[in-house]
């Protein structure tokens, strides 16, 4: 039993030292496929940028697992490719060309991505989206199998709710982070909210159509639950633009739109410029100044809808612009009894 106990730390503090997956980017990919080569594996190539937060997210949250990244090493060398490197990069066979080259070669447009290679430099199989641990070790599985022609690589996700309003998109973080100021001051973050669903809305106060539009028909739909699920739905609008729009005006304005025996709309707004960028990023949205007529204002162009998460804070869907309201309803009722459920993470 002791030599068995031995054993065993012995093999947690290799995992311990073996590092996190992909941590410094890579110019020679022929040193990697013939350090590949000697050690009889692949090559498994990260591709990413830095403003991508679904590249952020695997980063903190998958590579640094150690025993997913001892599962990747029994198979592969590892290296990271930064698209937006200016600098001069070696592929595998010894070419010189540039990270975006190599992408579109690959035919990979977006981040995350993965590529695997054989020890020749074989592709063997790309995949492009945003994956968890187990979604990891599944793709993993897979590539190792090779059941490339039987049918393309899917991860298997828990059962989620059926909504009306659209899945996020592939490339974006399953658990969106962004940090920003109530009202009153106090930073906020999805993390306050578990326990509780989420409908996130972005725009700005001056907004003449749109953003009224939305706020108004998701008080609509809360105040269409029943009296005792009001509570459990957190409605959240969030300004684009900041330079404008003070903590008091963000207050007052989002005050009239506070769903009748429903929870007060918090109103959020970064600080800075890096607080409002993480957010565009984390949820990839839109937002782009339009100067007015005489010059001395702007609007703004901004993507609309209502962003849905659970009560575990997992992005969930988009209700677009002008959903109907009774889909929204829908929607809100199916996420908010699940937030009652034991166990809500579990669908």
């Amino acid at each position: 039993m002791r030599w068995l106990l031995m054993l065993c730390a012995l093999a947690a503090a290799a995992l311990a030292q073996a590092g996190a997956l992909f941590a410094q980017d890579t110019l020679r990919l022929d040193q990697a496929r013939e350090a590949a080569a000697r050690a009889g594996k692949g090559v498994a190539v990260w591709l990413t940028l830095p403003e991508c937060a679904g590249c952020a997210e695997m980063a903190s949250q998958v590579f640094t697992q150690p025993a997913l990244a001892a599962r990747l090493r029994q198979d592969f060398v590892e290296a990271r490719i930064d698209l937006a490197s200016p600098a001069p990069l070696t592929d595998l066979d010894g070419a010189s060309t540039t990270a975006a080259d190599f992408a579109r070669r690959l035919r990979l447009y977006a981040t995350p991505s993965l590529a695997f290679f054989a020890a020749d430099g074989a592709l063997r199989y790309r995949y492009t989206g945003v994956l968890n641990a187990d979604g990891l070790r599944q793709l993993l599985d897979y590539v190792r199998r090779g059941d490339y022609d039987r049918q393309p690589f899917v991860p298997r996700q828990p059962a989620r709710p059926k909504l009306h309003a659209a899945p996020p998109p592939v490339n974006a973080p399953q658990q969106p982070q962004f940090s920003l100021s109530d009202s009153a001051g106090q930073r906020r973050s999805l993390a306050d909210w578990r326990g509780r669903v989420v409908a996130l809305a972005v725009g700005y106060t001056h907004c003449p159509d749109v953003c009224p539009t939305t706020l108004s028909e998701l008080k609509t739909a809360i105040e269409q639950l029943p009296a005792g699920l009001r509570g459990r739905v957190q409605g959240v609008f969030v300004t684009l633009d900041p330079a404008r729009d003070s903590a008091a005006i963000l207050a007052e304005y989002a005050a009239a739109f506070r769903p009748r025996g429903g929870r007060a709309i918090t109103a959020l707004r970064g600080d800075g410029e890096a607080d409002t960028t993480a957010l565009v990023r984390a949820l990839q949205l839109h937002a782009e100044r339009q100067p007015a007529a005489d010059g001395a204002d702007y609007t703004l162009d901004h993507s609309a809808g209502i962003y849905l998460f659970d009560a575990r804070g997992r992005w969930l869907g988009v209700a677009a612009y002008q959903t109907p309201t009774a889909q929204l309803r829908t929607d809100l009722l199916t996420l908010a009894r699940r937030a009652g459920a034991p166990h809500p993470d579990r669908f």
